[in-house]
């Protein structure tokens, strides 16, 4: 009679949740770069901007305003180019297959993530690119620790303290994608809400939470994975697999609802 199979290890479940908490979020993130790539690029190619103005809920395309609307234009596609570099980033077998590569897209990641953040505060600031001033102050205190923790991930590299390094990149890559994070939180948000009579809009409660929810809870589970890498305490490990399995599912879901019902009808 065959052994039964032996259960994975509390190490190992979870890693495998991280694992599979990534692939739903990397799957998210690339549906959210093919409507950036479509949406805004196609803008460019068909040579309408004002085509950008579809989605009205921030300033877009101005008639006359070259500068703004470059800016405008540069920031959501370098926002896509950010995403993609990101995922690169991440993926074990593509550090250690080329080396060189990491280095180097790390260094861009970190670069186009400062200029994204700081034409973000000028979009958000001098422009008037704004929802609401909630918002407006979760993305500058989002913006401000992307400076940061973009920063500490460089000076970490420069100085081989390889530990140190991957906590600040990671924490930087979350909060770069605090945008993507926003609309996935706001389709959860809604389909819960939404059936009990809630009505989201850009200046009240709810979008404001989801806002500050946006990068502070990622930041927040960060933290608890790095704990419960840590930890000897076996518990410890398998409710944070169970955490990434709720995560996964959150993810997904929320991805397909964004697809469906932000990115979709408007391409």
């Amino acid at each position: 009679m065959p052994a039964p199979p032996s259960l994975p290890t509390p190490s190992r479940a979870l890693s495998a949740s991280a694992t599979a908490w990534f692939v739903t979020a990397l799957l998210g993130q690339w549906a959210f770069v093919a409507f950036i790539a479509l949406f805004f690029g196609g803008a460019l190619v068909t040579g309408d901007p004002a085509g950008v103005n579809n989605k009205p809920h921030i300033t877009g395309y101005v008639p006359g305003d070259l500068p703004g609307n470059l800016q405008f234009l540069g920031h959501a596609l370098l926002g896509g180019l950010v995403t993609l570099a990101g995922v690169w980033q991440l993926v074990p077998a593509l550090r250690r297959r080329w080396p060189a590569v990491h280095r180097w897209n790390g260094r861009l990641f970190l670069c186009v993530a400062l200029v994204v953040t700081l034409t973000g505060f000028s979009l958000v600031w001098l422009r008037g690119s704004r929802l609401g001033i909630g918002s407006d102050v979760s993305i500058s205190l989002n913006g401000l620790l992307i400076v940061c923790f973009a920063l500490l991930a460089w000076r970490s590299a420069m100085r081989r303290d390889l530990a140190a390094h991957r906590r600040h990149a990671l924490r930087a890559w979350l909060l770069v994608n605090g945008v993507w994070f926003l609309r996935i939180g706001i389709m959860l948000a809604g389909l819960v809400l939404t059936p009990l009579g809630v009505k989201i809009d850009y200046q009240g409660p709810v979008f404001i939470l989801t806002s500050l929810a946006s990068w502070l809870l990622p930041l927040a589970v960060l933290e608890l994975y790095f704990r419960a890498e840590r930890t000897r305490h076996a518990a410890v490990k398998v409710a944070m697999a169970g955490l990434f399995g709720v995560l996964a599912l959150a993810t997904l879901v929320g991805s397909a609802a964004a697809v469906a019902f932000m990115w979709w009808p408007v391409l």
